[in-house]
């Protein structure tokens, strides 16, 4: 019957997985994410815009919505019921597709270590008051790794570390029953090493900032980064190019081709230039004409045209017989600044002249005055400044740019544009290649991960992995101490990056007493072994005594759960003494 099976809830931060007691697999995995995109209600017809306003998991365009993404969790505690709620509107309509109807059923559900009783609370009010749900157990998702992984029932000690997305838990369990007491939890994870490796990509290449996208961080993280056996000996090897060529991961972003040079595209320009100007001689004989009312445009005044060199098939563009490109192109540079300071140096005298003060106006007035003057070696002119007046008027020095020096100086002009255009097309075809659109990711893959050791390196006061081991082994007397060093349990995440088992044993060496023994174990499949662990408790002979039903619910209060030897431990919430 329906009701016989058991919904099972793996309820990561990272990702949620859902299935059945009777499942091989879990028939759900996705991102444990909620977002809500942006709509027009303008455009958007009223049915349309309430239905599925929420998108989850991997629905989400994650680098598009950065900032519309919500989760639940604050760390690895579920603090915001309401989306919470999404999660399991999803879940049950995703499950309802291959049911008739949805029919309340037993849920088992996984939960972090000291989970708050306020938050198993808003959880329990979801699940029974507005899922009608008939039962729910709650277990710890590192504890149910490790009873799947368990090489067998006799065993009964073990320390578990926990790699999670945003915390690493350190979980001793001595004599089959959780170290409640003695669990200690590092407020790092595998959100806090995608960050740091982001932040160093970012700081590297500040041109790609765009392409550096989180779900590209993420990819790097998963399937690049490693766990150095030693962090400082590893860094100085990166110091050798052949080390860094060799070991390097070049990572490929997007980037558009450039289009190849159209060589028309000059003769185009010319040809609109040239039209151009035709339209606008036309213009302003037309605007003479009307002016003075001249009918004929014999009489008008006409502007000089500049006619356009010859298009680029035109022997205009193409250096003499005989002649290099180049030696033709540097002698046509030569002639264009010969013709710009010919010009340069008319303007400057034409300034100098419309100045009284200057010398070159001076000495013109000392001139014009021995020219007017009826005495000889009488020089009273320029005196009075009405003389002024009469010397700009019989000035002829005020001479302008010729017209052929114009024509010349636009023909250079479009020479040089030309073959620049084409120099410049091979030589964005050398710069804007693949090569200049990739990150180089070195000492970054093992700096990322390093975090779990030095949480310094990103300010945080906290101790690393292998100080907050040792910190609980001391919580313990020696031979409770070698019980647990002999099977020490890795899971979660994380823990499936290279290196990070030996450098486990490497700290353990060196923190354990001499001659003394350890060892540490793997999870098989630390993404799925969770809930794996916990089908195999929805399966067990115990699973209907450790079930909180409905009943228990309404007569024990809603922070009410029904505890076992290896999940949290229910306290109840102290009443306040005042009231």
């Amino acid at each position: 019957m329906a009701n016989d099976r058991v919904l099972i809830i793996d309820n990561g931060s990272y990702k949620c997985r859902i299935g059945y007691n009777d499942s091989e697999k879990p028939l759900l995995e996705f991102r444990n994410l909620v977002a809500k995109p942006r709509k027009d209600k303008k455009k958007e017809p009223p049915a349309v815009i309430n239905e599925n306003a929420f998108q989850i998991g991997d629905e989400i365009d994650v680098d598009a919505m950065r900032l519309l993404v919500k989760n639940q969790f604050e760390r690895n505690v579920v603090t915001h019921p309401i989306y919470q709620e999404h999660i399991f509107d999803y879940i049950f309509r995703k499950l309802a597709k291959n049911q008739v109807d949805w029919q309340p059923q037993t849920v088992l559900i996984t939960e972090p270590l000291a989970n708050p009783n306020y938050c198993r609370q808003t959880m329990n009010e979801l699940l029974f008051e507005c899922y009608g749900v008939s039962s729910v157990c709650y277990g710890i998702d590192s504890i149910l790794s490790w009873e799947h992984n368990k090489a067998d029932n006799n065993e009964k000690d073990c320390m578990i570390i926990s790699f999670g997305y945003h915390t690493t838990h350190v979980v001793p369990i001595l004599k089959g029953v959780l170290q409640h007491d003695k669990v200690r939890r590092l407020n790092l994870g595998g959100y806090q090493m995608i960050s740091y490796l982001y932040r160093l990509l970012q700081m590297k290449y500040p041109a790609h900032l765009n392409a550096i996208s989180w779900t590209r961080m993420e990819e790097i993280f998963h399937n690049h980064s490693f766990v150095a056996l030693d962090y400082r000996e590893e860094l100085r090897k990166w110091d050798n190019i052949e080390y860094y060529n060799q070991n390097v991961k070049k990572i490929q972003l997007p980037y558009v081709q450039p289009a190849a040079f159209n060589p028309m595209a000059a003769e185009e320009k010319l040809k609109k230039r040239k039209e151009m100007t035709k339209r606008l001689i036309e213009a302003n004989q037309k605007r003479l004409r009307e002016k003075k009312g001249e009918e004929s445009s014999a009489d008008a005044v006409i502007l000089p045209t500049i006619t356009p060199v010859t298009s680029s098939r035109g022997s205009k563009f193409k250096p003499p017989s005989g002649v290099s490109l180049e030696d033709w192109l540097k002698d046509i540079r030569k002639k264009h600044m010969d013709i710009i300071e010919k010009k340069s140096n008319r303007s400057k005298r034409r300034q100098e002249m419309a100045k009284r003060h200057t010398v070159a106006s001076q000495e013109r007035m000392r001139i014009i005055s021995l020219l007017a003057s009826n005495e000889k070696g009488s020089d009273e002119f320029g005196k009075d400044d009405k003389d002024w007046d009469v010397y700009k008027k019989i000035s002829n020095e005020n001479e302008s740019d010729s017209d052929a020096e114009n024509e010349k100086l636009f023909e250079y002009d479009n020479i040089m544009k030309y073959h620049h255009a084409i120099m410049d097309r091979d030589r964005e075809n050398i710069e804007n290649t693949a090569e200049l659109y990739q990150l180089h990711v070195g000492v970054e893959s093992l700096r990322a991960p390093e975090l779990l050791f030095q949480p310094s390196m990103i300010g945080m006061s906290e101790a690393g992995v292998a100080e907050l081991l040792n910190f609980v082994f001391n919580l313990f007397n020696a031979n409770d101490q070698q019980s647990l060093a002999k099977n020490i349990f890795i899971t979660g995440g994380c823990s499936q990056l290279p290196g990070l088992k030996t450098r486990l044993l490497k700290e353990l060496q060196e923190m354990r007493p001499f001659n003394s023994t350890f060892a540490v174990k793997e999870s098989k499949n630390p993404l799925l072994d969770a809930w794996y662990g916990a089908k195999d408790l929805a399966n067990s002979l115990e699973f209907k005594n450790i079930l909180t039903n409905k009943s228990d619910y309404l007569e024990k209060g809603p922070e009410y759960f029904k505890d076992f030897p290896t999940s949290n431990r229910y306290l109840l919430t102290p009443k306040n003494i005042l009231n």
